[in-house]
């Protein structure tokens, strides 16, 4: 009986992490080839060129008047720093993956807005 008892508080006790990596499983593939938000920073990969996705990340902050501060472009990586109407930074980071694929991560705010950074994510892809 004793045995029985601890048996089923094992079986009770190990359900619920069961449960947790199954989540986390289905979040994971659900995450593939869409969006990943984490540390303030929502990041998509695009498939495109580095410079494509640099100018369409430069054509996209302009088409929600976001003023480009600055902008750096090299060979695997680009990095452009705007500012919104109410002068809260933005920056979008881009890095080539391979040639035809480039990650792009957008930050709104010092401690980021994931809607916002959607908005931005989705006037950068009008434009590829």
């Amino acid at each position: 009986m004793q045995r029985h008892l601890v048996l089923l508080l094992i079986l009770a006790l190990s359900l619920p992490m069961a449960a947790g990596c199954g989540a986390l499983v289905a979040g994971g593939a659900a995450a593939a080839g869409t969006y990943i938000y984490t540390e303030g920073r929502l990041q998509r990969q695009y498939d495109t060129t580095l410079d494509e996705a640099f100018q369409a990340s430069l054509d996209g902050a302009r088409d929600m008047d976001l003023k480009v501060t600055e902008q750096n472009k090299e060979v695997a990586e680009a990095s452009i720093r705007a500012e919104q109407q109410d002068g809260s930074p933005v920056w979008i980071t881009l890095e080539s993956v391979d040639q035809n694929k480039t990650q792009v991560s957008v930050r709104v705010g010092y401690t980021g807005d994931e809607q916002a950074s959607r908005r931005i994510h989705e006037a950068i892809a009008k434009r590829l």
